[in-house]
């Protein structure tokens, strides 16, 4: 038979793997100890009769310890399953600690509460949805970012091998119908060709169109009487010949001015009298005309009714 005392002494005050000291007390490792303190009750090593609650993947279990079976390790801790339900529960642990200690009781109900909060909280979290924390690999990150790499570099190379044979075949460079290529990329080919031909014939009616319409279009003139036509050349005739009249005129003054001078000069130089009275007899000569420019002949359309014929404006 096992003393208790004497074990109690021994944990206490020489040496025991489950306690660890703290500046705010000394607790006990020990998964059977119901409290967590390294004490006389709570030592479920120096207690030959005891009680505990444990919980195994979300069962609720009651265990008790009693010294019939401190001869046999394997068997000394007697397993109860507590039922789901608090209050049935709290039931049970009364039923099966009936003449056992008082504080054992009430230790057993209080961690009976504590487990079952955290498992209501474990269920809801649950429920909840939460991002999955996933650890990092830089090898494997290095490996995908290079083989990206090459994929992109590949891919631009078939594009440009790609768009080099569509050229090609475009050109008919192969000929008319090629063998050994693909049809898909034929498709494409022929496809692109059809659209840039109706392109141009669109680009070639509508030229014509325009053409058309240009060609629709007449331009009139406001003189279409042969009489206003006739009106006018002899308005043109009339206005030369008075210019003509301007310029004999003035030629004829200018000699008769250069006679006068000739005249001066032959007589004597003592005759002053004689050449005042020539001076005062002569008439004043007119302003010179000013030379005209080319003639320019200017028409001038302008919209208004159109005349009856016979009439003239």
């Amino acid at each position: 038979m096992q003393n208790d005392e004497v074990i109690w002494q021994v944990i206490n005050q020489h040496f025991c793997s489950y306690k660890v000291k703290t500046p705010s007390g000394t607790f006990c490792r020990n998964e059977y100890n119901v409290s967590g303190l390294c004490n006389r009750q709570s030592c479920p090593l120096a207690n030959s009769r005891y009680a505990t609650i444990r919980e195994e993947k979300g069962i609720i279990y009651l265990y008790m310890k009693t010294p019939e079976r401190a001869h046999s390790p394997v068997k000394m801790w007697e397993k109860v399953k507590l039922s789901k339900n608090y209050t049935q529960a709290l039931e049970q642990i009364d039923k099966e600690l009936v003449y056992w200690p008082n504080f054992l009781q009430h230790k057993c109900k209080q961690r009976l509460t504590k487990i079952t909060q955290y498992l209501i909280k474990m269920r809801k979290l649950r429920l909840k949805e939460r991002p999955q924390l996933v650890g990092i690999k830089k090898k494997i990150e290095r490996r995908e970012a290079t083989r990206e790499r090459k994929a992109e570099a590949a891919a631009r190379l078939e594009k440009s091998i790609e768009k080099e044979l569509i050229e090609r075949l475009k050109s008919k460079a192969y000929g008319d119908a090629p063998l050994n290529v693909n049809e898909d990329v034929w498709r494409k080919v022929l496809e692109q060709d059809e659209l840039e031909a109706e392109d141009e014939e669109s680009e070639e009616e509508e030229e014509e169109e325009e053409e058309e319409e240009v060609a629709e279009r007449e331009y009139v003139s406001d003189l279409e009487d042969e009489s206003d036509v006739e009106d006018l050349e002899d308005l043109e005739m009339e206005e030369e010949l008075e210019d003509e009249d301007e310029e004999d005129l003035l030629d004829g003054m200018e000699k008769a001015e250069d006679v006068d001078e000739d005249e001066e000069e032959d007589g004597a130089p003592g005759s002053e009298d004689e050449a005042l009275s020539k001076k005062r007899k002569r008439k004043p000569a007119k302003p010179k005309a000013k030379k005209r420019g080319a003639y320019v002949e200017v028409e001038y359309e302008h919209e208004r009714e159109q005349a009856p014929k016979g009439l003239v404006w």
